[in-house]
């Protein structure tokens, strides 16, 4: 199945020029709005993996501890909305699963549709990669089992939300093994990693009735932050009766002797760390141990990432590749902290959304720099 961009000539203007868009969320949905306002004629096409073009990912912790109460605002943009406002052909559930370079065309498939053998080929003047990032998921035993999570979309947040909804009140599987050593009977949540999400998590899971464990690898939280900074933090967080453990990997989520809370389906979780510690059992368990860019087609495409998958791009967020720009949590940029030859990943939507709005203007010749 082609598509109506098959054939784009637009003979070196800087008008009606045909923009590709991989990913939406912050970079990819703020580049497309960008563009449509400095050019009224540009043809957009915007490639969303899932079902979701543009939503609030950082109010999701917050909407899962009920602070933020309706549903539907978390939903910043829709296809019809981004169609309707600003002309932005917008195609969710649609994963790209090849990028060509030299003709400057990629190809798609219809995720509600797998079994499908027809694709949409589409081709680009300039190609705008905003694939983001994905929660990491080491091989430690036990963690497919039922109540641990990560935290990525809409969909996460939602089963979240309904795992929580049917864990009683009381959990009789911690009766006399309390987090604090008490003999208690209040549900138990552990969270793996103590990254931002992780720490908003923890907040918002103890205004839902939870005692929380935090367990960090690092021997501090919030690993981009300097020591001192962090041990401020870490002090409050006790003060406000988290159990954190630093310095302790993870190494299984282990069956809790018995399986369900008061029979009503909700299993729990004992989590082993490395010193052979074992917590309290867990009737939930939120995997934050970082993410990974989600870039295996920018790599088959021949774009230089670095080792780790993170796509390198300069100043100007240009790619090694002619015509290729990206943003958002898959980029490696400059550390304006350290100078500018260090480099490092903020995975997060703020600096997303800023590089791809000036993604939209370096392509109409504005010539911006990034700069942290």
């Amino acid at each position: 199945m082609s598509s109506k961009w098959s054939n784009p000539d637009n003979n070196g203007s800087t008008k009606g020029l045909k923009l590709v868009i991989i990913g939406g969320v912050a970079g990819g949905a703020s580049c497309a709005a960008r563009a449509r306002r400095l050019d009224e004629t540009a043809e957009i096409l915007l490639l969303q993996s899932g079902p979701d073009v543009s939503f609030a990912s950082c109010g999701m912790p917050y909407f899962i501890g009920g602070e933020i109460t309706d549903r539907n605002q978390m939903s910043v943009q829709t296809p019809g909305s981004l169609r309707a406002r600003l002309n932005i052909d917008v195609r969710v559930n649609t994963r790209v699963t090849k990028i060509n370079t030299e003709t400057k065309t990629i190809t798609a498939i219809d995720e509600t549709d797998p079994t499908s053998s027809k694709t949409l080929t589409a081709t680009y003047d300039h190609l705008i990669i905003a694939v983001g990032a994905e929660p990491m998921k080491p091989p430690i035993p036990g963690i497919d089992r039922p109540g641990l999570f990560a935290l990525r979309n809409l969909q996460d947040m939602d089963a979240i939300v309904e795992w929580i909804e049917k864990i009683p009140d009381e959990c009789t599987t911690c009766h006399g093994n309390g987090v604090n050593g008490e003999d208690d009977t209040k549900k138990h949540a552990v969270i793996a990693g103590a990254g931002f999400v992780g720490l908003e998590m923890m907040e918002q899971l103890m205004r839902r009735g939870f005692e929380v464990t935090v367990v960090e690898m690092l021997p501090q939280i919030l690993g981009p932050v300097d020591v001192e900074m962090a041990a401020i933090v870490e002090k409050d967080i006790i003060r406000k009766g988290v159990n954190l453990v630093t310095g302790d990997g993870i190494n299984a989520f282990l069956p809790n002797g018995d399986e369900t809370v008061n029979g009503g389906g909700v299993t729990s979780t004992v989590v082993e760390l490395k010193s052979e510690k074992k917590l309290a059992p867990a009737q939930l368990t939120i995997l934050g141990m970082g993410v990974k860019p989600d870039t295996k087609i920018v790599q088959d495409a021949g774009i230089k990432c670095t080792p780790r998958g993170h796509i390198v791009v300069d100043d100007y967020m240009r790619t090694s590749v002619e015509n290729v720009w990206a943003a958002g949590d898959a980029v490696e940029i400059g550390n304006p902290i350290a100078g500018t030859d260090e480099k490092w990943v903020v995975p997060l939507a703020g600096p997303a959304n800023r590089q791809g709005r000036m993604i939209a203007d370096n392509i109409y010749g504005m010539s911006r720099k990034y700069k942290g």
